[in-house]
């Protein structure tokens, strides 16, 4: 049974699961577009999962994170997000430790990929219309795709479709309020 745990700033998990995955908000232009159209699909009770605006997946114990950034996917330390809020979503015993293993090397794998500037455009549209548009380009991902992806490879969340899936689905899916 996976539960969220939150963190504000200054405050920072001490243990970490592989596998496991943030959601967090931030203030950048992507975000602020990001948080923007969710708000828009996102409303009444389920508004406040429109706050989420990145996700990153933890691929060791010692808090690293694969992350998909403006410039491309790129490992970082969780510490990089301690200035601010996020909500650290522990999967549980249930997700096994081959699955998890699955899931870090697939996002471990995409580190050095492209941002998926052309994504967001079809999930812009998505968003503003309701058309599910998908504008990818191979070895390009956004955030959630690659949350998303990982966990699939992982054989989570096999009925849903990286292209169309945003923060705030991953927050409504798990059920993380701000």
């Amino acid at each position: 049974m996976a539960k969220a745990e939150r963190y504000g700033p200054g405050e920072e998990a001490s243990e970490y699961e592989p596998g496991d995955f943030i959601l967090t908000h931030r203030n950048r232009p992507i975000a602020a577009l990001i948080t923007f159209g969710q708000a828009r699909r996102f409303r009444g009770p389920d508004a406040p999962f429109a706050h989420w605006s990145h996700t990153a997946l933890i691929v060791d114990r010692e808090g690293m994170i694969v992350e998909a950034e403006s410039m491309g996917v790129v490992k970082s330390p969780i510490s990089k997000y301690r200035a601010t809020e996020y909500h650290l979503v522990r999967l549980g015993p249930e997700f096994g430790a081959e699955g998890r293993k699955r899931t870090v090397d697939y996002a471990s794998s995409q580190v050095g990929v492209a941002f998926g500037y052309l994504a967001l455009v079809g999930l812009s549209i998505y968003l503003l219309t309701g058309l599910p548009v998908r504008l990818m380009r191979r070895n390009h991902q956004i955030c959630s795709e690659l949350v998303v992806r990982a966990l699939q490879a992982g054989g989570l969340l096999t009925d849903a479709d990286p292209a169309l899936t945003l923060p705030a689905d991953l927050a409504k899916r798990f059920e993380v309020r701000p």
